[in-house]
């Protein structure tokens, strides 16, 4: 079995920041940063589900907690993206919450990656 590689994040906050860049004339300047939030969090969520395979992409099945952490941060990304597109307001009262949530996620991605390259030495 070849190594797995993660394709999706970059692409998709690439994508994100050109439909932002968009949408800036509509929504103003912070429409950048959200669709660039929506489209990291899309590929953390595609990342998390899928990879690369000698040529193939796989599917897995989230089981994993440092997989199901990515798609918590995916998740995130996205609902504040969005939040922020929809009603800006509404992000200014909950974004602590948010943010709180994503360095829990993130703490608990690195716990788990850390645990998982110290079981397989």
């Amino acid at each position: 079995m070849g190594k797995k590689k993660r394709i999706f994040f970059l692409p998709l906050m690439f994508i994100g920041m050109g439909v932002g860049f968009i949408l800036i004339d509509y929504l103003g300047g912070e429409a950048f940063v959200a669709s660039m939030f929506i489209g990291m969090g899309i590929g953390f969520l595609l990342d998390s589900l899928f990879s690369v395979e000698e040529r193939e992409i796989v599917f897995e099945k989230p089981y994993k907690l440092s997989s199901l952490s990515l798609m918590i941060i995916g998740l995130i990304m996205i609902l504040g993206g969005g939040l922020y597109l929809v009603n800006p307001t509404l992000l200014e009262s909950i974004k602590q919450i948010l943010i709180g949530l994503v360095i829990i996620a993130v703490g608990l991605f690195i716990l788990t990656s850390g645990y998982k390259l110290y079981i397989s030495k």
